[in-house]
């Protein structure tokens, strides 16, 4: 597919009074070549869509229409690794040495660990939910700050 790419010149801007983003891109164009925008921008049109839909945001929409229980549920079946992230912490069960009791009040406070400490070992054994509490306790406990994985990583970006 060949990109190109277009001086739109003037862009026309959001029709919402206290709005001055530029309008968005539909990405067509006329029989004359010239440009279609929608009337207002992504973010307008975004809360439009959602308020018909009762909610706050546009991805609360694409959740429900593409199945999933949760705005979060959502986002997270698109990430390499977070898909596999649970609802709870996996060290309630003891496997750090001690059960995590922490209370979970939102999805936030969850996070994805490598049980081996590469961060390039995305394979769904070995990746694990803990709370950020249990999180930090592990990467330093267990020395994953250290590891051969980290270093590799650490080099991989220093080449890039």
């Amino acid at each position: 597919m060949k990109v190109v790419k277009h001086d739109f010149g003037v862009r026309p801007t959001c029709i919402n009074d206290k709005c001055n983003k530029t309008a968005q891109f539909m990405g067509t164009y006329r029989v004359d070549g010239s440009p279609v925008f929608r009337k207002m921008c992504g973010d307008c049109h975004g809360k439009k869509i959602a308020a018909k839909h009762g909610v706050k945001r546009i991805t609360q929409v694409l959740a429900k229409n593409a199945g999933f229980n949760s705005e979060t549920e959502y986002l997270n079946s698109m990430h390499p690794y977070r898909k596999h992230r649970k609802e709870y912490c996996e060290n309630r069960d003891g496997r750090l040495g001690f059960k995590c009791n922490y209370k979970i009040r939102f999805s936030g406070q969850l996070q994805v660990d490598h049980i081996n400490g590469k961060p390039i070992d995305d394979r769904p054994k070995n990746l694990q939910t803990l709370c950020a509490n249990c999180h930090i306790f592990k990467t330093f406990n267990k020395g994953d700050n250290k590891t051969h994985g980290r270093k590799y990583f650490t080099e991989l970006l220093k080449a890039a």
